[in-house]
Formats: structure tokens, C-alpha cells, sequence
């Protein structure tokens, strides 16, 4: 009650007082008022009425701005906004070193859930090697002859966006492409002389161009950059021989359009770290 009776007088002085008389000078008017001793009042064009602190209420603590809720942030697109297949179904084969051929054939067909960790793509793991993942591209679409294949959800878009811009270019003719195909290709050898690790064709992640035209090749010791010459050392594996010279609008070369547009989001397999070039093929580490 008594902090109540304090706040009105308070208040009732300040106005009695502010509102007394006219302005009083400043600097920017330095009229003065007709009677000296008539009363002037402040100008309140700035002016508050004043806080009056009383002596328990020096002890409160500040309050605090208010922060940012949570809900507030910006949110994110995510691919968790995709659903989630209900099974996961593939089949497969593991590459026999010993007879140069594939074999030992596969299929999985299982809940999604059950996916391992071995069936995800290590650098891409929204990429599985189920068909599920995959996502159909007909070539057809974009002028060439060619049955449909298969790129993970994640790169479909811009696989098909780069061979429409490869196929309209006039600059280089596609006859031969190889998607999404299960199979271990890679790593270590087992007692049996099969390939042990996938391929980044198991999960979507890669496609082979030409390879009619573009093969892989082994113990090269010159880089690819677009000359017969530049495997002329090396071992040939699957696949035509590169001869640039005689089949240019075929084969892919350092800086040409294919690798222009394909390096734009891939590596190319034919400037790989060691003496294996796989010309062909373009995926998320060029392997």
C-alpha cells in the first residue's frame, strides 16, 4: 500500500511540473519567454516520466531477452522426406579372377530394415545396392538408342540431365551405357579367386560410357588425356580399345565434353590414382 501511494504522488509531481508554462529555450530556439518570471516547461519530446526504484527492488535480477525458439529455425530440405522402401530386393555376382568371368549368381530378397552396412554405398549411404533405390532413365528421352538403366535416387536427376546435354552437344555420340549392376568386383581375393568388395555399380553410383570404345586398362604408366599412345604400355581389360584418332565422336578424352559435363559432380575413372584407368566409367571416386 505504501509503495502505491508513493508511485501516485511521483507521478502527480512530474506532470504538474512538465506541463507548467510554455517550452522553455534550447539551442535551436533561443527565444525567451514574454514575463521573466513567468514558469517555463520542459520540452517532452524525449521525456519519460521517472522509474521510481524502491529499495527491495534493487536486488531483481534482469530479465532476459527472449530467445529463438527451436521451431523458429530455418528448416532444412532433408532425404529423409523420401519413404523408405518396404523391401529391398537385388540380384548379384562376384567376379572369378581365375577365369576372368562372373559367376557364382545371387538374389536377396529381404524387409528394408534388414539393409547392411556393406550394402550401403560408404560414401553415399542414401545409395543401397536394392533395385528399390534406383531410379529408371530412358535414354530415349534425349534422342539416343538405347534400353533404359538404372542411377541411385540421389544422382538420377543429374545423370539424365548430363546425358541429355552430352546427346544434344553434337559433339559426341553415346551408343553403350551401363548403369546400376550388382556385383563384387573389387577388393581382396577369397580362397576361391572371387572378388570380395561391390562396385560402386552396385549401388547406383557410377555409369559406364562407350565402353565399346573406352576400356578399362591395367599397368599404365601414362596418364589419359585423349591419344592411342597413352595405353600403347598398358594391359587391356574389358571393354574396346581406345584409339581417340580414328573414333573421336566415341571415345572419351581429357576436357572433352563428356568428361566436362560428367566432372561437373563425378570422377573420371581414366585419371584414377595408380596404373589401373578405367576410360569407360565415372562414379563418386572415379573407382
Amino acid at each position: 500500500m505504501k509503495r502505491g501511494y508513493l508511485l501516485i504522488f511521483g507521478l502527480f509531481f512530474w506532470c504538474t511540473t512538465a506541463f507548467a508554462g510554455d517550452p522553455c529555450p534550447n539551442a535551436q530556439n533561443e527565444a525567451k519567454p514574454a514575463d521573466p518570471k513567468e514558469k517555463c516547461r520542459t520540452d517532452l519530446t524525449n521525456t519519460l516520466p521517472p522509474v521510481f526504484v524502491f529499495p527491495e527492488d534493487k536486488d531483481q535480477p534482469k530479465a532476459e531477452p527472449e530467445q529463438p525458439r527451436q521451431d523458429d529455425a530455418v528448416k532444412k530440405p532433408s532425404s529423409a522426406q523420401r519413404p523408405l522402401p518396404e523391401t529391398c530386393t537385388y540380384s548379384a555376382y562376384a567376379w572369378d579372377t581365375k577365369k576372368g568371368k562372373s559367376t557364382d549368381h545371387f538374389t536377396v530378397s529381404k524387409p528394408y530394415s534388414e539393409v547392411t552396412e556393406d550394402e550401403r554405398d560408404p560414401n553415399v549411404p542414401e545409395c543401397t545396392i536394392c533395385r528399390e533405390d534406383q531410379v529408371e532413365i530412358d535414354p530415349h528421352a534425349f534422342g539416343v538408342n538405347h534400353g533404359t538403366i538404372r542411377i541411385c535416387h540421389v544422382y538420377a536427376e543429374q545423370v539424365k540431365s548430363a546425358l541429355t546435354e552430352i546427346a544434344k552437344s553434337g559433339e559426341f555420340d553415346i551408343e553403350k551405357l551401363e548403369g546400376y549392376r550388382p556385383g563384387k568386383t573389387r577388393g581382396k581375393v577369397d580362397k576361391n579367386g572371387l572378388r570380395t568388395q561391390w562396385s560402386q555399380h552396385s549401388y547406383g553410383t557410377a555409369i559406364d560410357i562407350n565402353a565399346n570404345h573406352n576400356a578399362i586398362y591395367s599397368q599404365c604408366t601414362e596418364k589419359i588425356v585423349g591419344s592411342s599412345q597413352d595405353v600403347k604400355n598398358c594391359k587391356r581389360g574389358i571393354g574396346g580399345a581406345y584409339q581417340p584418332e580414328k573414333f573421336p565422336r566415341v571415345s572419351i578424352v581429357k576436357d572433352g565434353v563428356v568428361y566436362r559435363i560428367m566432372t561437373k559432380f563425378w570422377k573420371w575413372g581414366g585419371e584414377i590414382e595408380g596404373t589401373t584407368k578405367d576410360i569407360m566409367h565415372f562414379s563418386v571416386t572415379g573407382y
